[in-house]
């Protein structure tokens, strides 16, 4: 049990420092005016971070990510399966959990309590039971009142709030690609990686698609998760020069 826990020491530090930064970033962000002008150098700013976790950028993060702590670490280019396999995992189990405890829990975005006081639905939950060109239509209806750059966002994500999947996504990032930075002791690496973990979590909130405990929801399944998948797998190591034919002696 002790190597167990030694083996992920510096990911469970990085998910407690997570959790503890967003106590008080919870606190002061909260309650946001939703009906308050947003400079476009703001909005885009928010727009292009939160997509850096989303499915318009995962993928770039994700590449970006692996190309820095490959160069950082002088990970090697056959280290990288058994590696990637548990990434892999990790982002798996993490985006099939996410879709499965939304539709449990059925928690309405912040979004929803805002057009509630906007009178365009008489409750939040009313939201969910509309047909999407219908809720298209709320939505359109809530430019004139709130900032575009959020509402596109409103747009964009219709489905339940409970956990964050932006969230998840980044603190994956984060106990995956933290715990490889700190064993080689790159501290100030993990301090960027978990600033902008943090800031992920930060432009959920202020963009209104979800509540500070989606957040801690997040980072707690994240974290369940890296405890739950192996480390290390038992993966042949395959020599690509073996699969060359040999010359016959002379």
């Amino acid at each position: 049990m002790t190597v167990f826990f030694m083996q992920r020491r510096y990911a469970l530090a990085l998910m407690l420092m997570f959790i503890v930064l967003l106590i008080p970033l919870s606190i002061w962000s909260q309650p946001f005016d939703f009906y308050q002008p947003v400079q476009d150098s703001t909005g885009q700013a928010i727009t292009y971070l939160t997509y850096s976790a989303g499915k318009q950028g995962f993928l770039i993060s994700l590449l970006l990510l692996m190309i820095w702590v490959t160069w950082r670490c002088q990970i090697l280019r056959y280290q990288w399966s058994q590696k990637a396999l548990q990434l892999m995992l990790l982002l798996g189990l993490a985006m099939v959990l996410k879709v499965g405890i939304k539709a449990l829990t059925e928690q309405p975005r912040p979004y929803t309590e805002v057009m509630t006081q906007s009178l365009l639905l008489p409750n939040p939950q009313h939201f969910y039971l509309l047909s999407e060109p219908k809720q298209q239509a709320i939505l359109l209806a809530m430019e004139s009142k709130v900032s575009p750059w959020r509402v596109k966002h409103w747009q964009q994500e219709l489905d339940y709030s409970f956990p964050s999947g932006h969230t998840v996504f980044a603190v994956v990032c984060l106990l995956f690609f933290g715990q490889l930075l700190a064993e080689k002791k790159r501290y100030l690496d993990v301090a960027v990686l978990l600033s902008w973990t943090i800031s992920i979590a930060y432009s959920r909130l202020w963009l209104g698609m979800h509540y500070p405990l989606d957040l801690f929801g997040a980072g707690l399944l994240a974290g369940a998760l890296y405890l739950l998948v192996p480390l290390n797998y038992a993966l042949p190591y395959l020599d690509w020069q073996s699969w060359l034919p040999h010359r016959p002696r002379v």
